[in-house]
């Protein structure tokens, strides 16, 4: 079974809104397709390497791609540049992304409380580094830029994120850029179908 994965943001969860929106459609409108929402740990090491457990057990050959939403998306960013092979149809679709979250989450070290699970977890200075760790070299970010395996999602009223980062850094990625909205994408529903068009 083909299967994408979708990859959720900082303090958010496989509840989210977006998460279970896609969740719903993509049961509905393909059902020979298995959405996988793993449950991220906060740190980023520990987050790729689950994901990597996740595609070993999928099969890379069975993976049409990634659905990343802020920091979920910088993770995609990763996974879409190192498994990609030549030819591949490997697809990203970047939901708001976050380019430099090593410089946003700073605001968060210490102890925090997940919105959806009422978990707390702490946010470590360790974690920054190894969020510079998956910073794509300028030789990956090459391949990704030139890559049109990748979309991405942006609303221009993003309070947490300056969306033309985005576009500037993957001129020819496929665009939905939408005026207004916010961070959390709002009426993220109606983008769906063009969602699913493209990894498909």
């Amino acid at each position: 079974m083909k299967s994408v994965i979708y990859l959720h943001g900082f303090n958010s969860s496989p509840q989210s809104h977006k998460a279970q929106l896609c969740k719903a459609y993509f049961e509905r409108q393909c059902p020979g397709l298995r959405l996988e929402i793993p449950k991220l740990p906060p740190s980023p090491r520990e987050a790729i390497a689950l994901v990597d457990k996740l595609i070993e057990s999928i099969g890379v050959q069975n993976l049409l791609g990634f659905i990343g939403s802020s920091l979920g998306a910088y993770y995609s960013m990763h996974l879409l540049e190192r498994y990609s092979l030549p030819g591949s149809s490997l697809k990203a679709v970047l939901i708001n992304p976050a380019l430099k979250p090593y410089e946003l989450l700073v605001d968060y070290l210490g102890e925090n409380t997940n919105y959806y699970s009422g978990e707390t977890y702490t946010v470590l200075p360790s974690h920054m580094d190894e969020l510079k760790s998956l910073e794509l070299s300028p030789k990956q970010n090459a391949s990704l830029v030139s890559s049109v395996n990748v979309y991405i999602m942006t609303q221009t009223g993003d309070e947490v994120l300056d969306f033309a980062q985005a576009l500037a850094c993957l001129p020819k990625a496929k665009l939905w850029v939408q005026a207004g909205g916010d961070h959390a994408f709002c009426d993220f529903e109606k983008v769906l179908p063009s969602l699913q068009y493209f990894l498909l």
